[in-house]
C-alpha cells in the first residue's frame, strides 16, 4: 500500500508518475505507464515500480476465465460422457436404472450449456462447482446399481468358470480312471482321494449364491485340484504303460529270434564260440530280468518304482541290447568264417592258374602276379589257424581276414596291368568282350564290426 502524499507534495507535469513527488526529492528517471512509483520512508519515490492494481485483476480474471473453461470441457468429457456409457452398460445387462440417475445426466447437460454463455469468473466458478456436485450425487447413486451388476456379471462368470472346470477337469479326470481300469492298471490312492475331494469343495461351490463366497471355494478347489493334477500325470504315464510293454515285448521277441538262430549257429560251427554264447545268453537274461521288474512294478501302480526301472532300463537295456547285436554280428562272422577262407583259397589257385596261362600261351612275364600270390598264401593260411582257434579270437580272425584282403587287392593291381598289356598287344585278333570280362567275383566278406 503506497503512503498518503504529504501536503508539501507536488505532481510532475509530464504526468508520467502517478506517486506524488516532494520537491526536494532527486530527480526520477523510472517511468511506471502500468504502475506506480514506491515511496521511501523520506517520502520521495524511488526509481521502482509496483504492480498496477487494476490491471492485475484483469490478468487474474482472465486466467480464471481460461481455467473454468477447461475445467467445464474436461467435465463434459470425463463426467457427462462417462455417465452416460455407465447408463449404456446398465442397459446392456440388463439393468434397471433409476429414472433420476438419466435426469442428473439431463441436469448436467443444462448446467454444462449454461456455463459456456458465462463470461465472469466467479459465475463460472459457482456453475462448475454446482456441476460437480450433480456428477457427486450421480456417482454416489449409479455405485449402488453397479455394484449390484458387478456382483451378478461376477456369479454369472464363476458358475460359468466351475461348469467348464467340470469338464476339462472333474470329467477329465474321471475318464483317464475308466481308461486305466480298463487296461487293468493300478489307480493310485493319490487320485482317488484327490478326486473326491474336489467334487465335494465343487459340489460346495455351486451352492454358492454370492459372488465372494464361490470364488472362496473356487480358491480351495483349484487348490486341491492342483495337487490332483500333479498325480494325474502319472496316470497318463501309467495309461501309456500297457502300450509300451506291448511294443518292448515285440522287441524282446525279436532279439530273442535273433540270438536263437545265431546261438545254434554258433554250436554247429567248427569254431569255439562257447565263450561269445555264454556272454550272449547272460545279456538277454539281464534285459529279460529288467523288462519283468518294469511289469511288476506297473502291477503294482507304484509310479517311484516304475520310474527307476524306466530309467534304469533306457541305460543298462539299451546298451546290453546293442552288445547283444554285436556278438550276433560276430558269431555269423566266425561261422562264415571257413567258408569264406576256402573261397579266397580258390580265388588265389583261379588266379594261379590264369597267371600260367598267360605266361604259357601269350609269353608274358607273370612272374611279379605269381610273387604276389606267394605272398598272400602265407596270410590264408594264418587265416585259417585263428578260425581254428580255442577259444576264438574275433578280433584277431578279423585281422587277419583284412591282411588276405588287403594282400588279394594288391594281386589284382598286378593281373589288370598284364591284362592291359594283353589287350594292347593282341587288341587287333581278340575280341573286346574277353578282354572286358568281368574279374572273378570276391565273396561278401564276414561282417566282425
Amino acid at each position: 500500500m503506497l503512503d498518503v502524499p504529504s501536503p508539501q507534495s507536488s505532481y510532475p507535469s509530464d504526468g508520467g508518475y502517478s506517486t506524488p513527488v516532494q520537491s526536494n526529492c532527486p530527480e526520477l528517471s523510472t517511468q511506471c505507464p502500468f504502475g506506480y512509483l514506491y515511496d521511501n520512508a523520506s517520502g520521495c519515490a524511488t526509481n521502482e515500480c509496483a504492480p498496477d492494481p487494476a490491471i492485475q485483476q484483469q490478468e487474474f480474471d482472465a486466467q480464471c476465465i481460461k481455467d473454468q473453461q477447461r475445467s467445464l470441457k474436461d467435465f463434459s468429457q470425463y463426467q457427462i460422457k462417462d455417465g452416460e456409457r455407465r447408463l449404456k452398460e446398465l442397459v446392456r445387462n440388463k439393468v434397471t436404472a433409476p429414472v433420476e440417475l438419466q435426469g442428473l445426466i439431463n441436469q448436467m447437460k443444462a448446467g454444462y450449456t449454461s456455463a459456456l454463455g458465462l463470461t465472469e469468473c466467479q459465475g463460472l466458478n459457482t456453475a462448475t462447482q454446482d456441476l460437480y456436485q450433480l456428477s457427486n450425487e450421480f456417482n454416489d447413486r449409479i455405485r449402488d446399481v453397479e455394484d449390484v451388476m458387478n456382483a451378478a456379471r461376477c456369479l454369472k462368470d464363476a458358475q460359468r468358470e466351475l461348469k467348464e472346470f467340470e469338464g476339462y477337469s472333474i470329467k477329465e479326470v474321471e475318464r483317464k480312471i475308466l481308461r486305466a481300469k480298463k487296461q487293468k492298471v493300478a489307480i493310485p490312492e493319490a487320485i482317488t482321494a484327490g478326486l473326491a475331494q474336489v467334487k465335494a469343495l465343487f459340489a460346495e461351490a455351486k451352492k454358492a449364491t454370492e459372488c465372494q463366497d464361490m470364488q472362496d471355494a473356487k480358491s480351495e478347489m483349484h487348490s486341491v485340484n492342483n495337487d490332483l493334477q500333479e498325480h494325474t500325470m502319472q496316470l497318463d504315464f501309467l495309461i501309456q504303460m500297457p502300450q509300451m510293454i506291448k511294443q518292448i515285448t515285440r522287441e524282446m521277441k525279436n532279439i530273442e529270434r535273433q540270438w536263437k538262430t545265431a546261438s545254434n549257429k554258433a554250436k554247429k560251427s567248427k569254431a569255439d564260440l562257447s565263450d561269445l554264447v555264454a556272454r550272449g545268453q547272460g545279456l538277454l537274461d539281464a534285459m529279460q530280468g529288467i523288462f519283468n521288474e518294469l511289469k511288476s512294478a506297473l502291477a503294482s501302480g507304484n509310479f517311484e518304482l516304475m520310474r527307476d526301472v524306466m530309467e534304469r532300463g533306457d541305460s543298462e537295456a539299451r546298451e546290453y541290447e546293442e552288445e547283444i547285436f554285436e556278438i550276433i554280428r560276430t558269431i555269423d562272422a566266425l561261422s562264415n568264417a571257413p567258408r569264406y577262407l576256402k573261397d579266397l583259397d580258390r580265388r588265389v589257385k583261379d588266379t594261379r592258374r590264369q597267371a600260367k596261362d598267360m605266361a604259357r600261351f601269350e609269353k608274358m612275364d607273370t612272374s611279379g602276379l605269381t610273387a604276389c600270390l606267394d605272398n598272400v598264401q602265407p596270410l590264408i593260411d594264418a587265416a585259417k589257424a585263428e578260425v581254428n582257434r580255442r577259444p576264438a579270437d574275433p578280433d584277431a580272425t578279423a585281422d587277419a581276414i583284412s591282411a588276405i584282403e588287403e594282400g588279394l587287392s594288391d594281386c589284382d593291381e598286378v593281373r589288370s596291368s598284364l591284362e592291359g598289356k594283353r589287350q594292347e598287344f593282341f587288341g587287333e585278333f581278340i575280341p573286346d568282350q574277353i578282354f572286358n570280362a568281368p574279374a572273378l567275383p570276391a565273396p561278401p566278406p564276414p561282417a566282425f564290426r
